[in-house]
């Protein structure tokens, strides 16, 4: 029984970091807003806005309604987000696939 404990939590550690290690934070302004995009859908398969940030060239996909709007909110009021993308592949908020679903949107100041 010890034996298998000893193997067992350095394997979940291991995955734990995996899983915190795969989440993209990107911040900034919302610079381009683009509606009806057909790689952009929701759960529902409902389509949802894409959207850029201020400095970065990848579309990113907002995953609801209620992140659309916030979108939309930041826009118009020119606040700043903080948007958080899964991707395990080692990439940033310029580099990762274009029109990847965000896991969630933060509105800031």
């Amino acid at each position: 029984m010890k034996s298998i404990i000893c193997i067992a939590v350095p394997v979940l550690l291991l995955l734990v970091g995996n899983v915190q290690a795969g989440t993209i934070s990107c911040r900034g302004k919302v610079s381009v807003l683009m509606a009806e995009h057909v790689s952009c859908k929701d759960s529902d398969n409902k389509k949802q806005f894409a959207f850029k940030l201020e400095g970065m060239e990848t579309w990113k996909c907002s995953g609801s309604d209620t992140a659309s709007s916030l979108l939309l909110a930041a826009k118009i009021s020119d606040k700043s987000l903080s948007v958080y993308i899964s991707d395990g592949n080692g990439a940033t908020c310029s580099t990762h696939s274009a029109y990847l679903k965000s896991s969630y949107i933060i509105l800031s100041n």
